[in-house]
């Protein structure tokens, strides 16, 4: 493994997307400067903050370091040269525009270049330089730029090195979403940040569920004040709501009389008049009851998940999941006999313990009970998680991890699905993507407007995410809900003023 150290000759920070891009190698970043390197003349005749020259690390002794890596650019290209000992090796990637984006696209490219010529290998990218989380942002923006359908898979191989074979799941995503997620809807989320557990792999802010029912009620009043809020701006702004998600953490985690009232303060509250889709989360069969699966069913809940992520009891125990198979089997069977008719159910990969039998297992005993959807997930190891410090109970290789995603896409089309929708994140396991899969006409709208970040979705509850993407299609202004309960309901005035700017897009 390289370590190399970073001199970057541009204002625009890229360590980011050096790092990434280093990563793909097993090499190390070990120096990150912004700006031009100055002498001591210099710096005293100049601050850093002036010169853009801003450092997050000390200098590293030389002996620290196996390669140097310069980066600059002008207004035709980016050079990347880098060196170790006498030799050196040079890339250049030109700029098709000035956007900040553009940039960061060839100074990947160039280290991509550079790193090749010094390693004499180009590693498995299996979504090529592209490291955000919603690739289906930028397909969407070209297509609607004009370029041709057929033509975006070869484009994106060109410009991104994204595997042809990427880029028409990608097409055929963005496709599907224009025709079934018009851009003038909206969504609303409700979050419920309690689990009965937390499971090893979670890195959302959820807390255990209070038993106090007390308690339980006092936060629902909260959410019923957060909720009235939202629906007076969804009229003000003349939002069509077609969507509506509660989720979390897991709202089943409430008592059966609470989890009931919640249903019901969504019900006396929310617009019904354009609504399509109405989710709640049950992802966990250990809080299920068929109480609270009639409570659903009385409000016009038509969607529901019910996830068993595996179906392995010992791997289940081991991610802190207080729940068997055996449930799982008899909480979707509830489900499959009530009146709601899309279950969805998740799939993780790469789950600690688990080989590739183990997860083909899975995928066995998912099909067998053809849910309406199937979302399978690549594990991702995020810093916020327990799992994160006990890593080395990931044994799953990338390699493997690419197997079984396609296992997975294999395992839906047999079911008749077809993808409609998928988001990457960083830390994830072989540079994967999450993606969910759906029987023609059941695709959720909600994890649309959510993930691909092009709809108005107004969130409610703590840690909750509104979202209002800009005219150009591909920023937005989002206003995030305090993680603290406390600190929420303390401040839910202020919040409330505050998420109303963000619909006047002055926030």
């Amino acid at each position: 493994m390289y370590r190399i150290k970073l001199i970057s000759q541009l204002q625009q920070n890229i360590e980011p997307a050096v790092r990434d891009m280093c990563g793909f190698y097993g090499c190390t970043l070990v120096k990150d400067v912004q700006g031009l390197e100055q002498s001591a003349a210099e710096k005293k005749g100049s601050s850093a903050k002036k010169s853009g020259a801003e450092s997050s690390f000390q200098t590293c002794p030389d002996s620290y370091y196996d390669a140097e890596l310069r980066i600059s650019a002008n207004a035709e290209a980016v050079t990347a040269i880098i060196s170790r000992g006498a030799g050196y090796r040079v890339a250049t990637q030109r700029l098709l525009d000035t956007a900040s984006g553009e940039l960061t696209r060839c100074v990947k490219l160039a280290v991509v270049n550079v790193l090749e010529q010094l390693l004499h290998k180009r590693p498995d990218m299996p979504w090529g330089v592209l490291t955000g989380v919603r690739p289906g942002k930028l397909g969407h923006k070209l297509l609607e730029s004009g370029i041709e359908a057929k033509e975006l898979p070869r484009l994106l191989e060109g410009r991104y090195l994204l595997p042809q074979k990427q880029g028409r799941v990608l097409r055929d995503i963005c496709e599907l979403q224009a025709k079934i997620a018009p851009t003038d809807e909206a969504g609303l989320y409700i979050g419920i940040p309690f689990c009965p557990s937390k499971c090893s792999y979670c890195s959302f802010p959820s807390g255990i569920i209070p038993q106090s029912e007390e308690l339980q009620e006092k936060f629902l009043k909260l959410i019923e004040l957060d909720l009235i809020n939202v629906v007076q701006l969804l009229s003000m702004h003349s939002l069509k709501l077609t969507s509506l998600y509660i989720g979390g953490g897991t709202p089943t985690s409430f008592t059966d009389k609470v989890f009931a009232e919640l249903m019901e303060l969504v019900a006396r509250n929310v617009p019904w008049s354009d609504l399509k889709e109405f989710t709640v989360e049950a992802g966990r069969p250990d809080c299920f009851s068929r109480a609270k699966l009639e409570a659903m069913e009385a409000v016009g809940v038509n969607r529901v998940s019910v996830n068993p992520q595996t179906f392995h009891d010992k791997t289940l125990q081991r991610i802190g999941r207080k729940h068997s198979v055996k449930e799982f089997y008899e909480a979707y069977a509830m489900v499959r006999a009530s009146k709601i008719p899309v279950v969805n159910m998740d799939l993780i990969i790469g789950l600690p313990g688990e080989g590739e039998a183990d997860i083909a297992y899975s995928m066995e005993c998912a099909a067998k009970l053809k849910p309406e959807n199937l979302t399978v997930h690549t594990l991702t190891l995020k810093k916020d998680a327990a799992l994160f410090q006990r890593q080395e109970e990931v044994s799953l290789s990338a390699e493997a991890a690419s197997r079984m995603v396609e296992l997975g896409a294999a395992t839906a089309a047999s079911l008749g699905m077809i993808p409609y929708y998928l988001y990457r994140q960083h830390y994830m396991l072989g540079h994967l993507a999450n993606v969910g899969y759906a029987m023609p006409g059941t695709e959720s709208i909600y994890n649309i407007q959510m993930m691909e970040e092009r709809h108005k979705v107004l969130a409610v509850g703590p840690s909750s995410a509104s979202k209002v993407p800009l005219a150009d299609g591909h920023h937005l202004l989002r206003h995030s809900m305090p993680k603290n309960i406390a600190v929420y309901e303390k401040t839910l005035n202020d919040q409330f003023a505050k998420r109303a700017l963000l619909l006047e897009e002055k926030i």
